[in-house]
């Protein structure tokens, strides 16, 4: 079936056209031979389709559209510049469908890990303020009772103690 297809394409194209080369040609008209499928698919198409154009005059091809044609492909071939490549390739990728739920993945992480990072640092100050506190409680205890005997003690020994 895969072959069929194969031949079908080459009746579509070069053969009707008669641009097939003769080894191709001598293949596809052993195929007919045996394929019924592809003959009748054969002569459908060469009845329905091109048999009308057959009898249609031919027209030129007019030399301005020719030079159009020629510019275009040369325009095309200088076009190829390896950065205007990387950059066309990396903006398919943004716009790519696929790969939104990829990005907008990372941004989610990135503020939660934000968010994360800041709650910590927070945290962290709020502790050292209230070790701060107590250090400034324990030096004004230490500070109203000189008396005490434990003078040379640490002003926490002396809060506990």
């Amino acid at each position: 079936m895969k072959k069929c297809e194969q031949f079908k394409d080459l009746i579509l194209t070069d053969y009707i056209d008669a641009e097939l080369d003769r080894d191709s040609a001598g293949n596809l008209e052993n195929h007919l031979l045996d394929c019924s499928d592809c003959r009748a698919f054969f002569k459908e198409f060469k009845n329905n389709v091109a048999m009308p154009f057959q009898q249609a005059p031919h027209q030129p091809v007019p030399a301005e559209i020719w030079d159009t044609i020629k510019k275009n492909i040369e325009d095309e071939n200088q076009r190829t510049n390896p950065i205007a490549d990387l950059i066309d390739r990396l903006r398919g990728l943004i716009v790519f469908p696929k790969m939104v739920p990829v990005f907008a993945s990372f941004a989610l992480m990135f503020l939660a890990g934000s968010a994360t990072l800041e709650t910590m640092h927070v945290q962290q100050a709020q502790a050292k303020d209230q070790g701060e506190y107590l250090v400034s409680l324990l030096s004004t205890a230490d500070a109203s009772n000189p008396s005490d005997s434990n003078s040379g003690s640490t002003p926490i020994e002396h809060y506990f103690l």
